[in-house]
């Protein structure tokens, strides 16, 4: 024993307790510099956060392109109605979906429905065989040196 006390998993999702740590855990890896840049057109002068009762946490108009954009956009995340959070905690829980977990055992931890936890770890497996090969997973998500499973995906014309 090295003398450290060992962090339970509770405590290490209690990171994605919310929304709002969730967001921001997610801007850090994504923007690292802090620099918010446009992923339609690539401006990074003309960007305003969104903010109001009615609006989406993490959104930003880009007012060069005159379009607003999630800050999930090209990720696994974009066009799901699961919460951030929850994702987090899903690719936590599945090592960045190399460990297998049964949807029912996640559903129940997620406070999801089965079907949703299904959904997830269909989503998160499709995108992990498809972002690395078998050999390359790194063993923690959103490491570092290893940020595959929230890395966006983008073509040659800057569009996901």
């Amino acid at each position: 024993m090295n003398g450290l006390p060992k962090a339970s998993c509770r405590g290490q999702l209690g990171h994605f307790a919310n929304e709002l740590s969730a967001h921001r855990y997610l801007e850090k890896i994504l923007w690292p510099d802090g620099v918010v840049a446009c992923p339609r057109c690539g401006d990074r002068d003309r960007l305003g956060r969104l903010n109001g009762e009615t609006i989406r946490i993490g959104t930003y108009k880009c007012y060069a392109c005159r379009r607003s954009f999630s800050i999930t956009h090209g990720t696994l995340f974009a066009s799901s109605h699961v919460p951030l959070h929850k994702w987090l905690q899903a690719i936590y829980l599945t090592d960045g979906g190399t460990a297998p977990i049964r949807p029912h055992h996640l559903g129940k931890i997620l406070n999801v429905s089965f079907r949703t936890a299904s959904a997830m770890l269909q989503r998160l497996h499709r995108h992990v065989d498809s972002a690395c090969p078998a050999a390359v997973r790194p063993t923690r998500p959103g490491s570092q040196d290893t940020g595959w499973p929230i890395s966006r995906s983008y073509s040659a014309s800057g569009t996901p």
